[in-house]
């Protein structure tokens, strides 16, 4: 019983690889060109014959010259068979009937179409357009008179059929080569109707590159990722910030304008004389208030609690004059400038560590109309 489900389920399989006919929508579309090459034949080990070797590699050298330029194809491998006993009387097949045993005469076609196959594949000739398929005795090589006919009749028949380019879709994007102006879209990329990539908010970065997505109009600049610039890397981004050119790390709030902040300027020890290593934050913030006539600044001191209160506040507002004149110094006018000293009255850390009395010696600014 076994056996009998196992001979079943190898018919079942060989009916599903091999199908007498092709399927209608293999011939869906337009064909440049059909080629038919001539027939491959095997020998008694069921290999090649040197003339079918040397075919076949026409058939090879063929099919890489197509694909160099671009076309697209489909590949037909046919198995004929043996079955001359349908057609002839007896009488007229008693060379046939002496050989019934001889293994050269009976019906190795769907192995050799198999072997083409493997071999097509083995030369890189892509799996999905080969279509393998038997004729089954339908239309014979030779008579099948004799034995040696009938051997031959045992073939592999090879078809090229060559797509119109106008009936291609390259890329696989959906659009056909005749239509498409974006060629080589890498697959899974949304198109428009013309191949090219979207664009969805029209900002010239395509879609799948675009890290920000739906800007919101047209003629916003944006970055090689598809963000709107912030020039001043402040969070803003530049079409919507009102106050450009703001210092870097300086908080601003929705409209890109400073929040009162903490200018990181370091002094000599009980002392308003600011060190060299600040200049460059002095320098920046000149710079923005040019950049923002609009705005003026008040300068506030502060320091730790080292020392009496009053000496500290003295202290602040010394601080905060200097970092005025440094900044009419950079070329600020002085009506823009307000100062204001607070000594240790408001520290940010606890003075007990010196990393807290640190922290509370500082110089804010808050920027005002």
């Amino acid at each position: 019983m076994i056996k009998i489900k196992y001979i079943l389920m190898t018919l079942f399989v060989s009916t599903l690889l091999f199908s007498s006919e092709l399927e209608d929508e293999f011939f869906k579309g337009s064909f440049e060109e059909i080629i038919r090459f001539d027939m491959l034949h095997f020998d008694s080990n069921g290999t090649l014959d040197e003339k079918s070797e040397n075919n076949f590699k026409k058939i090879i050298d063929k099919v890489d010259a197509l694909k160099k330029e671009s076309y697209q194809m489909k590949i037909t491998a046919i198995g004929h068979m043996y079955k001359a006993d349908e057609y002839y009387p007896p009488v007229m097949n008693l060379e046939m009937n002496d050989n019934k045993d001889d293994n050269s005469s009976k019906d190795r076609s769907q192995e050799y179409v198999d072997l083409i196959y493997k071999k097509l594949l083995d030369n890189g000739v892509q799996k999905d357009i080969i279509y393998k398929y038997s004729k089954r005795g339908k239309f014979l090589a030779f008579s099948d008179e004799t034995k040696q006919s009938a051997d031959l009749s045992n073939r592999v028949m090879l078809t090229l059929y060559v797509l119109q380019k106008s009936d291609v879709d390259s890329d696989n994007d959906g659009v056909l080569d005749k239509d498409d102006r974006c060629t080589g879209t890498r697959k899974g990329i949304a198109v428009d109707k013309n191949g090219c990539p979207l664009d969805s908010d029209k900002d010239g970065i395509v879609d799948y590159k675009d890290r920000c997505p739906n800007t919101p109009f047209e003629g916003i600049k944006v970055d090689k990722y598809g963000c709107a610039i912030d020039s001043d890397h402040d969070g803003v981004a530049d079409y919507k910030d009102t106050c450009k050119d703001t210092p870097l790390h300086i908080k601003v709030d929705p409209r890109g304008c400073p929040l009162k902040q903490t200018l990181k300027l370091n002094f000599k020890t009980n002392s308003d004389k600011i060190l060299k290593s600040s200049y460059p934050a002095v320098k920046q913030f000149a710079e923005y208030l040019k950049q923002n006539p609009q705005d003026k600044v008040k300068i506030i001191g502060h320091t730790d609690s080292i020392g009496s209160a009053e000496h500290n506040m003295l202290l602040s507002i010394r601080r905060a004059k200097a970092v005025k004149k440094a900044l009419i110094a950079e070329g600020i006018d002085s009506s823009r400038i307000v100062v204001k000293g607070r000594g240790e009255l408001d520290p940010l850390e606890s003075n007990r560590t010196k990393e807290g009395r640190s922290v509370n010696r500082r110089i804010e600014i808050e920027l005002f109309n």
